[in-house]
């Protein structure tokens, strides 16, 4: 009876080992293949809200450039006290994958923006939706200002937004504002 019971806990902890390694373990979302018939490089969606694309996308890249060279726009809107949430894009690295993720802004101090985080990260459990980080003015990817009808900025938002069926790109598109 006392070697049944042992197998039966050391069993059931085997179990739970093994759930813990493959569910709890921090460690970087898996990327999924290209759809069939799309180009390897295509964009590929992870998770609800969620869209990778290859470093080398033209048209996100070129959104990057265009958010970065008009944040300057961001904080004229903030000064003029703008209604809406304020929010950057910034590359976030853990467990050796880099994702580019939304940090909600509570205060610009001109070389670095202080909030929390606007999204739980996919590639492992170091950080999480709410934490509060600062993040250096040079390191933002994207702005935005949002406040559910309007849309400023965005721009990298617009390029994943095209991954959207038609009705639905319409409706966003409809919503950004410069």
């Amino acid at each position: 009876m006392r070697y049944g019971t042992l197998l039966c806990i050391l069993v059931a902890g085997v179990f739970v080992a093994n759930y813990a390694r493959d569910r709890l373990v921090d460690k970087p979302v898996k990327i999924p293949p290209a759809a069939a018939g799309k180009a390897a490089d295509a964009p590929r969606p992870i998770k609800e809200n969620v869209v990778a694309f290859t470093t080398g996308d033209a048209a996100m890249n070129a959104a990057k450039q265009k958010a970065k060279s008009t944040l300057s726009r961001f904080r004229e809107l903030a000064a003029k006290r703008t209604p809406g949430t304020y929010t950057v894009k910034f590359p976030l690295t853990q467990n050796g994958a880099t994702e580019h993720i939304w940090l909600q802004v509570g205060d610009d101090r001109g070389t670095e923006f202080a909030g929390r985080l606007a999204n739980d990260p996919v590639n492992g459990t170091k950080y999480r939706k709410g934490q509060s980080m600062t993040v250096p003015a040079s390191e933002v990817e994207d702005w935005m200002i949002t406040d559910g009808s309007k849309i400023y900025g965005g721009y990298t938002a617009r390029v994943a937004i095209a991954q959207l069926p038609n009705e639905q790109q319409a409706k966003y598109r409809a919503m950004f504002q410069d």
